[in-house]
Parts: structure tokens; C-alpha cells; sequence
């Protein structure tokens, strides 16, 4: 049997030699892989933490006082174990495995302990680690480093810097950041968000106020920067208060959206989203798209419709014979609500009962047709308008309705 003094000694053997040769060399291979461990089970927690701290340091030879910066690198997206693998051994290649105590994976993260302390050099490698991987396997990598630290702060150290990889969710995924340069709020306690006033702009169509309102809401998230999983809860609180503005019949599509806001990856990705489907449906809530006007106008497009024939009827009839209003706040009303001047809406209105009067076949004269839409005995200004809204004129129209009931027949 072999023991340690006789392995050292120089008066082995040649075959004594060749084993204390082959025992020093296997060593030196497991080394990394001994230090990887302690240190890996010290930041994990596992076991007798300080204990396992002091037998590294007296192991290997470490001050547990050591001044050391801990990095986080994760690379954003899909990636597998190879990805990862070359991430490690590109960050190992540029840092130097001189200057690394730690390098080793962690769930989804690559955490290194380096005795650079230089931030600029910092930078400037962990810069190289990112363009590289981006060149050679077309991905963004995130990168978090701390502030100088003692070897025996490296578990505090590696929470702080997960905490800080959050930020990730509001700079976007390409990044390298320093510790302290970050302010990852744990307390939303000064979010405030006004969803009632929201929903009720929604509700009523106003695009203008919809915009501003969201605008308000997401400058205030990305001032309080509160933690993604709490950013996430306030978006989807605003987004259900705007898809319950939508129609019945699409609630279901829009209730689809809540499962992308979960998996969204930046508060960039939920503002265009939340903003794209909340302008939507309030485009859809608009009086021209929903047809929802007030009293007074739907009195005014029914009397429109009863009256179409009628040559008189204009805005200042309508208001003064009929409905007794001021002209002027009528005008202005139904332009309002329904988008369109007055004279414009009933032009619109008479040129489709021409369209469907010529379509019938009923009537051969094209004086008759002016006549039954309102026109009166002026054909020829009948014509002008049909043309200018059609792109044909009354009797090419009404040759192209023969064509049809002809293809009707056969």
C-alpha cells in the first residue's frame, strides 16, 4: 500500500514514480471539477455551508476575504445544452481561466466568480461574450455583474444578481448592466393605475383619451419598475378591462391575448399588444362603427330615410319644420356622431336607392329614377352626382343591372 510520504518521496522506484507521476496528473484533472462542486454547493446552500466555505479556502488555497466580481449570463429565447456549452467555454476563453474561481451553471443561468475587478475590462469581455454569441448562433445574451465582493458573499451575490436580471424585462434582452446601475422595485405600493378610466374611454370610443391613458400607464410601470412577475399582474388587470369592452361574439379571440402576456419576455412586447388590441376595440366602440348615436340624431336618420324622395329636404328643413332644434348644433351633431356632413350622409343615402331602383328595372327614364330619389325635375345634376359616386354613368349603370337580371334568367 502507498502512502502519501512514500509517493512524495525521492527515493521510489521507477514504477513508484509512475504512479506518483499518474496520481499528481489525475489530480489536476479533477481539480475544476472538485472546486466547481464546493463552491456551486456553498452558493446553492446545500449542507453545512460555512463549513464546505472553509474547506475550499483551505483546499485550494483561497481567502474567503477575496475581492471578486460575480457575472450572470443567460442567453434569451430558445436555447439547449450546447448553446450553453459554448457560451461557458467562449466566456472562460475571453475571462481567462486564470482569473475565474467559479464557472458553472445554474438552472438557466452561466455564473462566474473572477478576480477582475476593472469595470471597464468588465465590460469590455463580457461586450466580446455577447457579440459572439449573437455572430455564431444568432441569439441575444443578457449579462448582470456585480459590485465588488468578498468569495464568502457569493450566495447574497448570486440572488442579487438573478433579482437583477429582471431588468432584462423593461431595457430589453441585449444587454450587459452593472449591479448598482439597477433599481428593480420589490414594493408596486406606488402604482396607482386608473383602469376605470381606461375602460370607460374604451367604452365610449374615444381613441384620443384610450392613447393617452395608456401612454400614463406604462411610463408610470417603467418609472416604478416594479418586479415582472407584479408588472405582469397590473397588464393583465388593464388588459381584461378593455376586452370587456369588445362585442360578445369576439370576447373569445381577445381572451386568447391573456396567454401571450404571460409569456411575454419584455414590457415592450405588452405595451404594443396591450395598445394595438385596446385601440381596436375602441375603434370597433366608435358611434359610426357601433351605431350607438343619440336620440336626436337616430330621429334625424330616420326621418332622412322616410324623406329620401323628397327634394326639400335638407338640414335647416329638417331642424326648423320637424324636429324644432337650433341648425347650426344639429350640423354639428350628426358630424359628430355619425362622421359625415348632412348633406353628404343623404347624398350617400340617395345615390344607394338609385343604385337599387335602376337594379329593379322598374323604371325606364332616367327623369324618373332623379325624381323617386329626391332629385326632382333635374336629371341632368342627378347624373353629375351618380356618376361622381359610381364611376358610370345612370345609363350605363342600368345596362349593366340588364346584363345581370339577363345572367339571372339564363
Amino acid at each position: 500500500m502507498y502512502n502519501a510520504k512514500y509517493i512524495h518521496s525521492q527515493d521510489c522506484g521507477s514504477e513508484d514514480r509512475k504512479f506518483r507521476d499518474m496520481l499528481i496528473t489525475e489530480t489536476e484533472l479533477v481539480k475544476p471539477i472538485i472546486k466547481e462542486h464546493f463552491l456551486k454547493e456553498y452558493i446553492l446552500g446545500m449542507g453545512d455551508t460555512y463549513e464546505m466555505l472553509r474547506l475550499y479556502c483551505r483546499t485550494f488555497d483561497v481567502d474567503e476575504m477575496m475581492d471578486t466580481r460575480m457575472i450572470i449570463i443567460k442567453p434569451t429565447g430558445a436555447h439547449d445544452f450546447e448553446d450553453f456549452f459554448f457560451i461557458k467555454n467562449n466566456a472562460e476563453q475571453y475571462i481567462g481561466g486564470e482569473n475565474i474561481l467559479l464557472s458553472t451553471t445554474i438552472n438557466d443561468f452561466l455564473f462566474i466568480i473572477t478576480t477582475i475587478l476593472d469595470k471597464t475590462e468588465i465590460m469590455d469581455l463580457l461586450d466580446k461574450i455577447r457579440k459572439t454569441a449573437k455572430q455564431c448562433y444568432n441569439y441575444n445574451v443578457m449579462a448582470v455583474y456585480s459590485k465588488v465582493s468578498y468569495l464568502s458573499e457569493a450566495p447574497a451575490a448570486y440572488e442579487r444578481l438573478k433579482v437583477c436580471m429582471g431588468y432584462s424585462f423593461y431595457s430589453g434582452s441585449d444587454k450587459t448592466l452593472y449591479e448598482n446601475d439597477l433599481k428593480v422595485n420589490e414594493n408596486s405600493a406606488s402604482l396607482r393605475p386608473d383602469y376605470g378610466t381606461v375602460e370607460q374611454a374604451v367604452r365610449r370610443g374615444n381613441t384620443d383619451k384610450v392613447r393617452r391613458q395608456l401612454n400614463r400607464f406604462f411610463d408610470d410601470m417603467e418609472k416604478a419598475m416594479p418586479t415582472p412577475a407584479v408588472a405582469k399582474t397590473y397588464c393583465l388587470e388593464l388588459y381584461v378591462c378593455i376586452i370587456r369592452c369588445c362585442e360578445t361574439d369576439k370576447i373569445d379571440d381577445y381572451m386568447k391575448g391573456i396567454m401571450y402576456l404571460q409569456d411575454a419576455k419584455t414590457i415592450g412586447e405588452i405595451r404594443n399588444f396591450i395598445e394595438e388590441k385596446g385601440l381596436e376595440i375602441t375603434e370597433s366602440n366608435t358611434p359610426e362603427k357601433r351605431k350607438v348615436y343619440s336620440a336626436l340624431i337616430r330621429d334625424t336618420m330616420r326621418i332622412i330615410d322616410e324623406n329620401l324622395r323628397n327634394e326639400n329636404l335638407s338640414l335647416r328643413w329638417l331642424a326648423g319644420t320637424i324636429l324644432y332644434t337650433n341648425v347650426d348644433y344639429l350640423g354639428k351633431l350628426f358630424k359628430k356622431e355619425t362622421g359625415k356632413n348632412f348633406s353628404h350622409y343623404v347624398m350617400e343615402k340617395r345615390m344607394e336607392l338609385a343604385k337599387e331602383t335602376i337594379l329593379e328595372g322598374k323604371y325606364d327614364r332616367i327623369y324618373e329614377i332623379a325624381e323617386k330619389v329626391g332629385y326632382g325635375s333635374n336629371s341632368q345634376y342627378f347624373s353629375q352626382v351618380f356618376k361622381k359616386y359610381t364611376g358610370v354613368s345612370p345609363l350605363e349603370y342600368k345596362e349593366f343591372a340588364k346584363l345581370m337580371r339577363e345572367g339571372e334568367k339564363t
